[in-house]
């Protein structure tokens, strides 16, 4: 069910719970000129970086392991967590999903532009005592324009959840102009803001840049900086679902692998970062879901595929050791949820949920490799 606070907004999607593209509101020629410099920036960082990332990348790849870094649990219930939104379904139904997957990291997303949800959300963190929260306060593009507002807003959330929340995420989707940033510079200046919080609350821990997709520019612009912000845990939102399985490659080299390595060796090169990693959120589209669907055909497979994928996903980011966390976004929605939701809200859990909650209830690296290649074997039979 589509989210009427959003819906009426205008600017949000509320089926696939996203902007709308940003054409609609914006003209090219306005986007450049926010932008242009701050591209050439970017770049020029990553040329002068590149060096130095390509040597730790390969040393990762050979086998190197640096001393301070903070490594995975061996616990999977510490390494795998839920992103959600409280658009497709209630709080207290959401929760009672959480609760009966048996999830313990949860990564809750939460709209500036609706403060007066502010309780609701609350009201939900409330319910699962025994889940670790991470927050993510979702900016729009009158909070990116206006930093007194973002301060207010940013203070008064945080002020809401602490001390039951401690970790924030700043910045959602910050390398697309759909969400509301025209440039890396405007990031980093929105996120300095949140610098300020650490005076008033102790052990505040903040989440980012959080770039979606690989695109290792605005992750390393990011990471090498002047500015305020320091992250305490690298977060990163790395789909791969336009290269289907998460083990082919991109660019010949970059399977999921491969891609956790650039990023693990972007941060090791950072001025501005704690030595850890975070994915924030990943899925695969699915087929058939219409509006509800978040990105184009191309990029969408069937129900059972999706569990393959994220079977492998999964086991691939626990066996490099690097990354503390993966938040599978989300737990129900009709068009990539973990449980389908139809229009009279009833729930209907997909094979993914079950392959989740599988991984979530053993040793991740206990698993049957004759098994899951049989499984990759029948997806890849099924796609041709």
């Amino acid at each position: 069910m589509a989210s009427k606070h959003k819906v009426n907004q205008g600017s949000w999607d509320g089926f696939s719970e996203q902007p709308y593209p940003v054409r609609n509101r914006y003209t090219v020629f306005e986007r450049i000129r926010c932008c242009l410099w701050s591209h050439f920036k970017s770049v020029l960082f990553t040329i002068v970086a590149l060096p130095a990332i390509v040597g730790f990348q390969g040393a990762l790849s050979l086998g190197f392991r640096p001393r301070n870094w903070t490594y995975r649990s061996r616990i999977p219930q510490e390494f795998m967590g839920i992103a959600v939104g409280l658009d497709s379904c209630d709080g207290p139904r959401v929760a009672h999903e959480i609760e009966k997957l048996g999830v313990q990291q949860i990564l809750l997303r939460f709209p500036l532009w609706e403060m007066d949800r502010l309780e609701e959300h609350w009201d939900f963190v409330e319910s699962l005592p025994n889940c670790e929260f991470v927050l993510c306060p979702m900016q729009d593009r009158e909070h990116i324009l206006d930093h007194d507002l973002w301060r207010k807003n940013l203070n008064t959330v945080v002020q809401r959840f602490w001390p039951r929340i401690k970790s924030f995420q700043i910045g959602q989707g910050i390398n697309r102009s759909k969400w509301g940033f025209f440039g890396c510079d405007e990031f980093l200046a929105f996120a300095s803001v949140a610098e300020e919080l650490r005076s008033d609350f102790h052990g505040i821990q903040f989440v980012g840049p959080c770039v979606l997709d690989f695109e290792p520019v605005p992750f390393i612009r990011s990471m090498l900086h002047r500015y305020d912000i320091n992250w305490d845990v690298a977060g990163c939102a790395l789909y791969v679902d336009r290269r289907g399985c998460p083990r082919n490659r991109q660019l010949l080299i970059f399977n999921l692998t491969q891609k956790i390595y650039h990023f693990v060796a972007c941060v090791l090169c950072s001025n501005k970062s704690s030595r850890r990693l975070w994915i924030t959120e990943v899925n695969w589209p699915l087929k058939n879901q219409g509006v509800y669907s978040p990105t184009g055909r191309k990029e969408c497979v069937d129900e059972e595929t999706a569990a393959v994928y994220l079977n492998s996903y999964y086991k691939d980011a626990w066996q490099s050791e690097f990354v503390e966390r993966v938040y599978w976004w989300q737990l129900i929605a009709r068009g990539y949820g973990l449980i389908d939701v139809n229009d009279d809200n009833e729930l209907r859990y997909r094979p993914a949920y079950y392959q989740f909650q599988k991984l979530l209830t053993k040793n991740l690296t206990d698993s049957d490799q004759l098994e899951e290649n049989k499984m990759l074997g029948s997806s890849a039979s099924s796609i041709t």
